[in-house]
């Protein structure tokens, strides 16, 4: 995570330099798509001039508070990569705002921009809120429940086997879900095919149970006893051995 931290760092700094006057009809949002007119009235090299210098300090800014937080609470770590970029652009946006002004055509193309940075920043929000539920584990004599984000509802008779893993597999590709230094939650493809991961980190154990169709599902989640829960099963299943 911290090497995603300073590479993001380094990529917000390298912005800064990468886009110039030359190129800005070519790689510079919204500039791109003006008119020729448009591009001639539009102050390129006063907003240039604030666009390096907000990219050099938000890189650098960015990738120092990502190395506190990877020190002292990585758990935090997650919100800091999705959330940070998304205020520093609200700011950036804020702090160019006369800039667009100046040119009656680029107003609405402000306020749009605006809008949907705070959309994406409260759906962001939104997800880590929900993604921060606990997941909570009920068995009853025909279903084992899992309440919480992908959570399931995994009637017995479809279980086909359960044991305890020390690891978790490889996991080759994520199909939707999400992934922090504190939970792994969601659809992933490991080498048996596709899974459901309810995983809280750090884990110990994990219990793989194994679905007659729709593929296993790895379960290790604080305060849930792994192997308690194993021996449940199979006492539900009345099976010695599964």
């Amino acid at each position: 995570m911290i090497y995603l931290v300073l590479g993001l760092g380094a990529l917000f700094v390298g912005l800064g330099y990468l886009i110039t006057e030359k190129n800005a009809d070519t790689l510079l949002s919204g500039y791109n798509t003006m008119s020729k007119e448009e591009q001639e009235q539009f102050p390129l090299t006063e907003y240039l001039k604030c666009f390096k210098g907000f990219h050099l300090r938000f890189g650098i800014v960015f990738s120092l508070i990502g190395v506190m937080l990877y020190l002292t609470n990585e758990e935090l770590l997650g919100w800091h990569l999705g959330i940070t970029p998304i205020l520093a652009y609200i700011y950036f946006f804020y702090q160019v705002r006369d800039l667009y002004k100046k040119m009656e055509s680029q107003k609405n193309y402000f306020k749009i921009g605006i809008a949907i940075l705070i959309a994406t920043l409260a759906f962001v929000i939104g997800m880590f809120f929900w993604s921060d539920r606990p997941s909570i584990v009920e068995l009853d004599d025909q279903t084992l429940k899992i309440s919480g984000p992908y959570g399931i509802e995994l009637p017995l008779e479809k279980i086909d086997s359960l044991r305890i893993l020390k690891t978790l597999p490889e996991i080759n590709k994520k199909r939707h879900g999400f992934s922090t230094e504190g939970v792994t939650k969601g659809k992933y493809k490991g080498p048996e095919g596709d899974c459901l991961l309810l995983i809280d980190k750090p884990y110990n154990k994990v219990l793989r149970v194994g679905r007659k169709s729709g593929g296993p599902i790895l379960i290790s989640l604080k305060g849930l006893d792994e192997e308690k829960l194993l021996l449940e099963l199979k006492e539900s299943l009345e099976l010695d051995t599964l």
